[in-house]
């Protein structure tokens, strides 16, 4: 009972608060949200009049939902498709991050080369020992089809081709399907045979990141692309559709203030390109 009243409560703060507040809402890339939570955390700090809702789904589903008008802004941690293009979409970049590929940390391998990474994903290449490691079968982690993750590190690698006028996925269908990073780091962690890629932000010590073509995935190696599988993390809006607080917020995003909370989790923010 002192749950159900407990529940009660939080949900009738929160519709009085969202009854009172401009909610803006803020949708697309998991990678993007990652920070994006954080930003928005400190601004509804700040802003008591508005309240920041991020929805972390993918790049997108978040650019669909704004062109839909139910979002206010979407996040995308890839460059738009012809398909999605259009000339009323303002795009500026919140920050550049690297997709880190990564592996078990139990795995004795340092590092692959593009080519070896393509061959992987390709399924071309299925044994551990042909890139130094151990006799074992490689199990191959990839993203969902809507990731922005994905469609990034495809089209870094090549991994794609043209069929009936749409870009569509080389990759081999014997790959394990993730939904999130979390998720990504969750199968390779607890298989010491799988691989995955992940954000750069998103790498702890629950896997081991390798380095591609003998670039190690830092700030600096990111900042300056030297990193072969760099992206942006864009932020897309309708300039005449912006209410005077998501004008507020965008502005906000570019303040010193978010630019080390987005360098504090990882990332290079625009300051630094």
């Amino acid at each position: 009972m002192l749950r159900v009243i407990l529940a009660a409560l939080i949900t009738c703060s929160t519709l009085a608060f969202s009854a009172h507040a401009d909610e803006i809402n803020v949708s697309g890339s998991t990678s993007v949200a990652r920070v994006m939570d954080v930003l928005a955390e400190h601004y509804n700090n700040q802003q008591k009049q508005t309240f920041i809702a991020v929805h972390g789904t993918d790049s997108t589903s978040g650019i669909m939902l704004l062109k839909k008008g139910i979002s206010d802004i979407a996040m995308s941690s890839r460059y738009l498709t012809e398909g999605e293009k259009d000339d009323n979409l303002t795009i500026n970049t919140l920050a550049l991050d690297g997709i880190a590929v990564v592996i078990n940390i139990n795995n004795p391998v340092k590092a692959l080369t593009r080519k070896q990474l393509f061959d992987i994903y390709k399924g071309t290449l299925t044994n551990w020992k042909e890139v130094g490691g151990q006799d074992k079968q490689i199990a191959v982690v990839t993203r969902e089809a809507s990731s922005g993750s994905r469609y990034s590190f495809e089209t870094l690698l090549g991994l794609t081709r043209v069929f009936k006028d749409k870009l569509v996925s080389t990759m081999t269908p014997n790959a394990l399907v993730a939904n999130s990073n979390g998720m990504v780091k969750t199968l390779v962690s607890h298989n010491p045979q799988a691989i995955g890629f992940i954000s750069y932000g998103s790498v702890d010590m629950s896997v081991n990141s390798l380095l591609i073509d003998n670039v190690k995935a830092t700030s600096d190696t990111i900042a300056d692309r030297q990193y072969p599988l760099t992206r942006p993390f864009l932020i897309l809006h309708y300039p005449e559709k912006n209410s005077a607080s998501v004008k507020a917020f965008l502005a906000y995003l570019k303040s010193l203030e978010a630019q080390k909370i987005i360098q504090d989790y990882g990332y290079v923010p625009m300051t630094q390109k």
